[in-house]
């Protein structure tokens, strides 16, 4: 019988990881979601903070250089295309693959400011529908 064991992660240790400039910044950005990730699975940052989070240090001045905005976004997609991101994720708001994490403070139904859903859109044709809500821990193409 196989078993899918699971363990739990200190959020703190990753957050450190996410600041190692000796790390792919892939990997940092995957540490970055891992150690800020709530129940939901998301890990919001405010605008520019993730690319602070990633800076380095011009050896020259010694002043602190955020990660341009097109290596983050190479980043982002490198760590999806690795399985460490879900596809959801963007600069704002990393999100964790639900098939392999789980956990968090707060609440597994608690909506990501960044990828919120208006209950009711329009339709160009004038009908309005109501998204489908998916379960922060099922996997991704999952409803409930």
């Amino acid at each position: 019988m196989i078993v899918n064991s699971w363990a739990r992660h200190y959020q703190e240790i990753w957050l450190e990881r996410a600041g190692d400039p000796a790390l792919p910044d892939w990997l940092r950005v995957a540490s970055a979601a891992y150690g800020r990730h709530r129940a939901n699975g998301h890990a919001t940052f405010k605008r520019g903070q993730l690319a602070l989070i990633l800076a380095s240090v011009d050896r020259e001045t010694g002043a602190v250089v955020p990660l341009d905005r097109r290596h983050l976004y190479r980043a982002i997609q490198t760590a999806i295309s690795h399985h460490w991101l879900s596809e959801r994720s963007t600069a704002r708001c990393l999100v964790v693959p639900a098939h392999a994490v789980t956990g968090g403070l707060g609440d597994a139904w608690e909506e990501c400011p960044q990828h919120v859903r208006h209950p009711a859109k329009r339709h160009h044709s004038g009908m309005t529908f109501t998204p489908k809500r998916h379960h922060p821990v099922m996997s991704e193409g999952a409803t409930q």
